[in-house]
Order: C-alpha cells, then structure tokens, then sequence
C-alpha cells in the first residue's frame, strides 16, 4: 500500500492506524503517534474526508515533511531507522 493510500484509510476510517505503514519505523511511528498528527492536521486544515483525493499535494507535501525520517533504509539483511537507529531483521 502506497504511503498516501495508507494515509487516507486513517482518515477515511476516523481512526488511528494499528501499525505503521509498510516501509516506516514502527518504532518512531507509535512514539511520535504520526497517525493521531496526520488526522489532527486534516481537521485544522478542514479536508472533506470524502473528497481527500483533491488535496493529494497537501497530503504528500504532509508526508514528505514529517514522514521521510522515519523511513527504513536497507543496510545489509536489515533494515535500519535513521532516527531511532532500530534495526529489524528482513522477512524473507
């Protein structure tokens, strides 16, 4: 699932993801809680969550500035947070 899809469910849902999204530190996305920020911000920036499609800019713009941390990097058979420093082994 791509980032901005994921991002969507939780809006579209009204609810905050179980987990992190495929590819991000589970680690730093439930300590910082980016999934109650991300619907908090679509409140304050009054998104019709029906029609978020037509704001995809702000929602990758949104990603982009707080999500591009949290990214996991390949290094070796693991993959590595640049943030928190969290390894996780690679499922095969």
């Amino acid at each position: 699932m791509s980032l901005f899809k994921f991002l969507k469910s939780i809006v579209s849902n009204e609810k905050d993801a179980p987990t992190a999204p495929e590819g991000y530190c589970p680690n730093c996305w439930g300590r910082q809680e980016y999934s109650g920020h991300f619907y908090n911000a679509v409140k304050v920036e009054g998104i019709d969550t029906n029609n978020i499609d037509e704001k995809k800019g702000w929602v990758q713009a949104y990603a982009e500035k707080y999500l591009t941390g949290i990214a996991l990097k390949k290094d070796d058979a693991q993959l590595v947070c640049n943030r928190c420093s969290m390894k996780y082994e690679i499922s095969q």
